[in-house]
């Protein structure tokens, strides 16, 4: 098995083109409107968003080695199991050649 660190589940791009989309965003409503981000998220979710964004390039950055991605995130490797779990981020693996 190897992991594919270019693979990604959708729920993960969601989470990724959403964020990036409020982060190009982030200067005004008109922005905010034209991109399609809604500004009717609580900070909560703003927040989770931001999260699943950066836990998914630490893994990106790691290869898929999610006790490496920790390290790099600063968190204990349950804390980021337990984020991802929240989040639904999942290891993405692909049995290849």
């Amino acid at each position: 098995m190897d992991l594919d660190p270019t693979a990604m589940a959708p729920n993960e791009m969601d989470h990724l083109e959403e964020f990036t989309r409020f982060v190009r965003s982030a200067s005004s409503p008109e922005t905010q409107a034209r991109n399609g981000v809604s500004s009717k998220k609580t900070l909560r979710e703003w927040l989770d968003l931001a999260e699943a964004y950066r836990i998914t390039q630490a893994l990106k950055e790691c290869r898929g080695n999610r006790s490496a991605a920790a390290r790099t995130l600063g968190i204990g490797r349950r804390t980021l199991y337990a984020k991802m779990d929240k989040l639904g981020i999942s290891a993405t693996w692909r049995v290849g050649s």
